[in-house]
């Protein structure tokens, strides 16, 4: 009888300690989702995405929802997302590929085409335009929605928080490490739509990225896009990152600019413009090879704790990085990214 009374007992307790269990688990899914970004209300969490956008594919990637992924526009040029279906452009993408691939949500940051979106629409997969950013305060807050969208409210916005610190964090600990016995100058110039000769403005994450370098923006003052030839011989920067070879090519013609410290000592690089916006390890990558570049290697300590810095073969992002230095006095860990 005794023992009849104890297997009911331990029964009567197994069953409650299921239920527990299970309104737990209803519980915690509750507290993730649904998920509001914007106008768009995400119900359950999605499972298998199509990521449009190359600069938020390198988000998402950072964060560490790429497993989601099952599929890509072709502007996702990244070697590590080389396996994963490519699924047209960003704003005419394949429609019958998506649909295929069973995906219930797509990231973008541009307007798809009027017959994709309808396709999709008609297909209940739901769309998600995120807008890239340039400015370093709004960031975090693109970090965070990506998170919650993908994880949910509490452990997605976690992971991204995390991920955002951790990249920040890492570039910091780069900064602390260049020597800083000698003042280095340096700035980026592009072309822009109408041909004219640009640099990195203030207040833009772009503008920023030397200080992350540990060198001083040569146009840190500067508050608009265009400047002079002669702008540049004044400013007489110690290093020149450019976004394509027609650039430097024109800087080379610049007879003003024949005594030009960066143009005389090779210490030039290409860096195309787009690596800039793409802020998850791409940007890393971009910091490091810019500082390594720049410095000594013996001279930069690597934080034990910062991700592996890629290599060609481990890693091809959406830039090119071509230093015009002889081969004699490039850095030992110099690489390209592509």
């Amino acid at each position: 009888m005794l023992k009849r009374i104890l297997s009911l007992v331990m029964c009567v307790t197994l069953i409650i300690t299921m239920g527990v269990c299970l309104c737990s688990c209803k519980d915690s899914a509750a507290d993730e989702f649904p998920v509001t970004i914007g106008n768009i209300t995400i119900e359950e969490e999605p499972q298998n995405i199509v990521v449009l956008s190359s600069g938020l594919a390198d988000i998402i990637s950072y964060i560490g929802y790429d497993t989601k992924m099952v599929g890509k526009s072709t502007d996702c040029t990244h070697k590590y997302f080389e396996r994963i279906p490519s699924m047209g452009s960003k704003t005419s993408p394949d429609t019958k590929a998506i649909i295929k691939s069973e995906a219930d949500l797509v990231i973008t940051d541009t307007d798809l085409s009027k017959k994709a979106a309808n396709a999709l629409k008609d297909a209940e997969i739901t769309v998600v335009k995120l807008q890239n950013v340039t400015d370093i305060n709004k960031l975090q807050t693109l970090y965070v929605n990506i998170g919650m969208i993908l994880g949910g409210k509490v452990t997605g916005k976690a992971e991204a928080q995390k991920a955002y610190k951790e990249l920040f964090d890492h570039l910091s600990d780069f900064k602390d490490n260049v020597p800083n016995d000698i003042i280095t100058t340096a700035c980026y110039l592009y072309f822009d739509e109408a041909g004219n000769l640009c640099t990195f403005t203030k207040g833009t994450l772009e503008y920023n990225t030397f200080s992350y370098c540990g060198a001083l923006n040569a146009f840190e003052t500067q508050e608009t896009p265009q400047i002079s030839i002669e702008q540049l011989k004044f400013a007489t920067p110690t290093f020149i990152f450019y976004d394509s070879p027609e650039v430097l090519t024109h800087l080379k013609n610049q007879e003003s600019l024949s005594n030009l410290a960066a143009l005389t000592n090779n210490n030039t690089m290409q860096i195309k413009k787009s690596a800039f916006t793409h802020l998850g390890i791409t940007f890393y990558d971009t910091i490091y090879s810019m500082i390594d570049f720049m410095f000594i290697p013996d001279d930069v300590a690597t934080p034990d704790e910062a991700p592996t810095v890629s290599t060609p073969d481990e890693l091809t992002a959406d830039t090119t990085q071509v230093s015009t230095q002889e081969p004699s006095k490039m850095p030992e860990d110099s690489y390209s990214i592509e």
